[in-house]
């Protein structure tokens, strides 16, 4: 089996799109096992990801997403800048649950990565947000600030409640250290407080929970610090004091 994921030939196999989703499925459980073996084959590799994840026609392959995270999980550093050139058919594909768990593992096995995905992740579900609430986007504000720097994505095909609920999950779940989440959510989560849909009212407000909580976490910690800062500068002086 092994042999048979090393070259690419399983991608041209009879069963089409069938066969390429249970090739990907395939490679990425066994991706961990073929340690640097597979090193030689990114490229290829890399290459029908990019053409399964955003087809020009029909649906993106959410098992190619899937594949993405465990292979960056399996080859770690090795895996980054393959998949800083598979970001712009990623996030094309829309907003799923399985690029939200695959963005996860990428992030975890290649930190460089974390604030550009960050970024891109954080404009994604602003403009879902404020499209499907339908209002003009409002990102002026939050853009200003120097938070996210890129151009609009495109809008996922999807729609409805159900984006808009795995957005507010997404948002409460995804390693967003660094940036100002609850301006964030003040301008595109708390109006979803409101909505008509039971089930996205109570995902907004688990969202601002743990937003808050995130928050009020940091400036404890900072304020911790300080305090010991303070504390340790002020041992010191009186240590000069006495000295002089």
């Amino acid at each position: 089996m092994k042999d048979r994921f090393l070259g690419d030939g399983w991608l041209h196999e009879e069963g089409g799109g069938q066969e390429r989703s249970s090739g990907f499925i395939a490679l990425g459980e066994i991706a961990g096992t073929l340690d640097g073996e597979l090193t030689n084959y990114l490229p290829t590799i890399t290459s029908h990801l990019r053409d399964t994840i955003a087809p020009r026609r029909g649906r993106p392959s959410l098992e190619a997403l899937a594949c993405v995270g465990n292979i960056a999980k399996a080859m770690g550093q090795t895996m980054e800048r393959h998949v800083r050139g598979l970001l712009d058919s990623t996030f094309s594909s829309g907003l799923y649950l399985t690029l939200v768990e695959a963005l996860e593992q990428i992030t975890e096995s290649n930190p460089p990565l974390l604030p550009t995905i960050q970024n891109r992740l954080l404009k994604c579900i602003s403009t879902i947000l404020s499209r499907s609430h339908h209002s003009m986007p409002r990102l002026s504000a939050f853009v200003s600030q120097g938070n996210i720097t890129m151009v609009t994505p495109q809008v996922p095909k999807l729609s409805g409640s159900a984006l808009v609920q795995i957005s507010l999950r997404t948002l409460a779940r995804f390693n967003f250290e660094g940036h100002d989440l609850p301006v964030f959510a003040r301008e595109f989560v708390v109006v979803y407080l409101e909505d008509d849909d039971r089930a996205t009212r109570k995902d907004a407000a688990l969202c601002c929970c743990k937003l808050l909580a995130n928050s009020l976490s940091v400036i404890s910690s900072t304020q911790f610090c300080l305090s010991r800062i303070n504390c340790a500068s002020g041992k010191r002086r009186r240590r000069l004091v006495e000295e002089v």
